[in-house]
């Protein structure tokens, strides 16, 4: 090459790097400044209430652009234990539901539990029958609308109300597309209050075992107690819930089911919950089921350590969703709607 074209060559270059040096700052702010303003911008949808017997239910439904012969995600859950909305309730429905499923077509649906914000009746004396028959009448409220794809309804429950799919997904498999259940325990309310009090002694510096025998004899005692004096609304909610046990209702599911346990969830040990259903399938676990634990994430599946405490109840925090747990949980419903 002659020394007219290298310096040429060389010229040529230096503008390309001048060029890109000053473009790409204003592609970068162009492209995640809209996916920013995408995030924050409230998706458009409409406030829907529908009964369930006597109980009128609240909730709210978006539904793609174009509407007709939609499926439809029915999302459950995001509660405090004693029945509250929890304040990253609704950045999660925002961003891994909202966010995604409407434009690819699918429609959302998510309400107030009975008792709760705008839906009447009293939380703490509702039975999981009770939640169930409240979630089946999502169901039968959405086969009523006309740009709803009947045949193609999923359900999906956040912590204990992934019970409560799985009883609707076992009562009435011919209704329910599939079902999936984040962060919820496969074993017994006791078993799973015995979980929750044996992270809050590991978390406050306690050894395995002494945590393990303290929380045993705190949630025996709790669940006494509330049965003589069901006095709260807590209380009466753990009262009608200390005899539940799940495993009947996971062994007659039938439907896809995807199973997800945060590594860092407190309130729901993944070793445990592995080891749960290694006990109920013994020889193998059903070819329906997908059980994976996202590394790392918590019960919101939200990347912290497993003694993180959310500020008071009322302060939403703004932390990042698992990759892994978006990437599954979206994959998993795009392919089994």
């Amino acid at each position: 090459m002659s020394i007219h074209h290298s310096n040429a060559f060389h010229q040529l270059r230096l503008i390309i790097k001048s060029k890109v040096f000053w473009i790409l700052p204003f592609l970068m702010v162009l492209l995640f400044g809209n996916i920013s303003v995408a995030q924050e911008e409230p998706v458009s949808g409409e406030e829907v209430v529908f009964k369930s017997g006597d109980v009128v239910i609240n909730g709210r439904l978006v539904l793609p652009d174009s509407a007709e012969n939609v499926p439809v995600v029915i999302f459950m859950g995001g509660l405090y234990e004693w029945g509250d909305l929890h304040p990253q309730r609704e950045s999660f429905i925002r961003e891994n539901l909202e966010a995604v499923f409407p434009p690819a077509g699918i429609g959302v649906l998510y309400y107030d539990p009975r008792g709760i914000g705008e839906s009447t009746w009293r939380w703490g004396r509702a039975s999981m029958t009770d939640f169930a028959k409240d979630a089946r009448a999502a169901i039968q409220y959405l086969s009523q609308r006309r740009e709803v794809d009947t045949q193609r309804i999923g359900l999906v429950g956040m912590g204990e109300d992934g019970w409560v799919a799985q009883i609707v997904a076992t009562d009435y498999p011919d209704e329910v597309k599939f079902v999936a259940s984040l962060g919820t325990a496969p074993f017994n309310a006791y078993r799973q209050l015995v979980n929750e009090y044996h992270s809050d002694y590991i978390c406050s510096g306690e050894t395995e075992e002494v945590a393990l025998q303290k929380a045993e004899q705190k949630a025996l005692s709790h669940q006494n107690w509330v049965s003589w004096l069901p006095l709260t609304k807590s209380w009466r909610h753990m009262n009608n819930k200390r005899d539940f046990d799940p495993a009947p209702y996971i062994k007659k599911i039938e439907i896809p089911a995807l199973f997800l346990f945060g590594e860092n969830d407190g309130h729901v040990y993944s070793e445990w919950a592995l080891q749960e259903f290694s006990e109920m399938y013994p020889d193998s676990i059903p070819s329906n089921f997908t059980i994976k634990t996202i590394t790392g994430a918590n019960r919101f599946f939200h990347v912290v350590d497993m003694c993180y405490e959310y500020p008071g109840e009322d302060e939403p925090v703004r932390l990042n969703f698992s990759f892994r747990f978006r990437e599954l949980f979206q994959n998993w419903i795009f392919k089994n709607i």
